[in-house]
């Protein structure tokens, strides 16, 4: 009997609460949903820099294969680095749909940083030196290589693909989006664009509309 089955992927440096709406969500409409805290993640700074990208992607493999006993059919979606593991496995494993949301192409739209610093200073500066504080340099070399890796296989990924991207990330450049429509070798791919979103689209205004997108999506297979 069919049965589809979703392998939701958090972001770098981040945890399960990051994806936790989509989860959720996918969860209440009946799908089967996996997860999955990456390796050295959700736990001190210490733990992520003693991590690799090996372990962050062999995270997500081990929660594709536990997903594969549930379900006939999988669905991967991964949110920022999260979408370079879920185009990690697609390149590796049989998918049936492959999301992505703000994954990195390019990552830091400084312009769109100073934005954010001119709106709201004190929030937007307290933000980003925490960001600076709790990432191990170790880890943001191994972000780096991993999407070095990522960057050379996505012409391997022949699944269709739902893109998604936020105009007002500072996180990721949102030109990413286009550069991974032309760089992943699916020739079914749609892209949705959320003008009012930052990078954490799951946590914004239009996260509602982002979580539609996907489950219409998921309905059409």
């Amino acid at each position: 009997m069919r049965s589809i089955g979703c392998l939701v992927l958090h972001g770098f440096a981040g945890d399960i609460h990051e994806v936790m709406p989509l989860a959720r969500h996918l969860r209440e409409q009946g799908y089967a949903v996996e997860c999955p805290t990456l390796d050295g993640h959700g736990r001190t700074r210490r733990h992520l820099g003693k991590s690799t990208r090996d372990e962050w992607v062999n995270s997500a493999i081990e929660a594709y294969k536990r997903l594969s006993m549930r379900a006939t059919e999988i669905v991967v979606i991964g949110f920022s680095m999260g979408g370079l593991l879920a185009l990690q496995v697609a390149a590796k494993h049989p998918v049936k749909l492959l999301v992505t949301m703000n994954t990195p192409y390019h990552y830091w739209d400084v312009r769109q940083a100073l934005r954010n610093l001119r709106d709201d200073f004190g929030t937007e500066a307290a933000r980003y030196v925490q960001g600076m504080v709790r990432i191990p340099l170790r880890s943001m070399l191994q972000f780096r290589q991993l999407l070095d890796e990522t960057k050379s296989i996505m012409p391997t990924v022949t699944c269709p693909c739902l893109l998604l991207q936020g105009e007002r990330d500072d996180t990721v450049q949102a030109i990413s989006v286009g550069l991974l429509r032309q760089s992943i070798g699916s020739d079914e791919i749609d892209v949705s664009y959320f003008p009012e979103s930052g990078h954490l689209l799951l946590k914004g205004s239009e996260a509602d509309e982002a979580i539609r997108v996907i489950t219409e999506r998921i309905r059409r297979l």
